[in-house]
């Protein structure tokens, strides 16, 4: 793999500049070609698959939740002779759920509804390749923007751009993560999201959220290992959407302060970089483990193995809070790490009143609608750019 060619990350945070080539809106001629030629593939892709729907082959929600036993949310008799019969399961603590722990503790209201509809289909056992891309670009300010993730992240080469794609787009189908994200908090285990081993605090020297992984809260013995890739997809998702809305990239910051031999959890560690790699390619604009501690020394040499070498170009060790301070500004980083941000976690059951959107029926279809007309205008101005000569109308606006 050809690793992209990048400045120095330090000297690009001192400068408090952000790096824009190879976004949209700074493409030269050579970079929108290569976009237009990304888009005939996909499209091509399009109809090749047009009658090849992918099958939901693991589902990433609980899999011995009463959703197993074909049991929705909404009926409410149901669920509740569901948990009198696994009582046990609810209750052991490595395994139970948000959901479950909020049942147990009298709070039976739903607070998603009970029965989950893929977009633009009624099939919760398959998904359309062309269907899954376009949920996936949703994540982006624009579908272009999606692409150009992928380019940037294999040097402009098409064919591994496209290859990258298609690998994440299926895993997205088979993975159901579409469902995942609106199941929401509710299929994570409730110790992690309790805990707060994964919060967002503050925004980095370039404007960017930062994202901390608390790893002193993470104990594998206290959780299944099959948490593990859900709560890695969860929080990956989320870090996206919230890094929509500023400059599409987030900072990454492990705070290893308390570390202690208990904590080291190599399955999570894997999870997270095998997915940020693959599907979430250039989302982090800085990847700093926060530690000072002979511990990680070891731990360290594992994990740089499975570095992608593009994050590793981007991964940086902070001894302490001065040298932290190269990417955040102090009254940005957390009061427990050195700083003055004084944010203090607090996890927060969710609520179907928070969620009152997702119970509405009639303005989902509306919602749904007015998308695919905007995804067709998207599609039908984009096929006609990609048959044109002139490259830089790729910011026509009807696109």
């Amino acid at each position: 793999m050809t690793v992209p060619d990048i400045p120095d990350i330090q000297e690009v945070y001192k400068s408090r500049t952000r790096i824009d080539n190879g976004t949209v809106g700074h493409l030269n001629d050579s970079q929108q070609q290569a976009l237009k030629n990304l888009w005939i593939k996909i499209f091509a892709h399009f109809e090749a698959t047009a009658d090849k729907p992918i099958k939901v082959t693991h589902s990433q929600i609980k899999a011995d939740s009463y959703a197993s036993a074909g049991i929705t949310g909404s009926d409410s008799n149901a669920v509740a002779q569901w948990y009198n019969q696994n009582l046990e399961q609810a209750s052991n603590v490595t395994t139970q759920t948000v959901r479950d722990k909020m049942y147990l503790d009298g709070i039976h209201e739903a607070a998603v509804p009970g029965t989950f509809k893929p977009l633009f289909s009624n099939d919760r056992a398959t998904r359309s390749f062309a269907n899954t891309f376009w949920l996936a670009c949703m994540l982006y300010s624009s579908p272009d923007s999606y692409l150009l993730m992928f380019l940037r992240s294999v040097s402009w080469d098409v064919e591994a751009a496209f290859e990258k794609i298609v690998k994440s787009v299926e895993w997205r189908a088979s993975q159901a993560i579409d469902e995942l994200m609106w199941d929401g908090e509710l299929g994570q285990h409730h110790k992690m999201m309790s805990d707060g081993v994964t919060i967002r605090a503050g925004k980095d020297k370039l404007g960017y959220p930062v994202v901390i992984v608390r790893v002193r809260l993470n104990v594998p013995r206290e959780r299944s290992e099959s948490i593990v890739e859900r709560f890695a997809a969860f929080s990956l998702e989320q870090t996206a959407l919230l890094a929509r809305g500023f400059g599409e990239r987030a900072t990454l910051v492990y705070d290893y302060n308390g570390f202690k031999k208990e904590n080291i959890d190599l399955a999570f560690i894997k999870s997270l970089l095998t997915m940020l790699s693959e599907s979430y390619p250039q989302m982090l604009s800085v990847t700093i483990q926060q530690v000072n501690s002979w511990l990680f020394t070891g731990f360290w040499t594992i994990i740089r193995s499975w570095l992608d070498p593009l994050i590793a170009k981007r991964t940086v060790i902070a001894k302490n809070v001065d040298q932290l301070q190269t990417f955040l500004d102090k009254d940005q980083i957390m009061a427990d790490m050195g700083g003055e941000l004084p944010y203090n976690y607090k996890y927060v059951y969710p609520t179907k009143k928070e969620n009152s959107k997702m119970f509405d029926t009639e303005g989902r279809m509306r919602a749904e609608t007015e998308l695919k007309t905007t995804v067709d205008a998207f599609f039908a101005a984009t096929k006609q750019w990609v048959a044109s000569p002139d490259a830089a109308s790729y910011l026509d606006p009807a696109r």
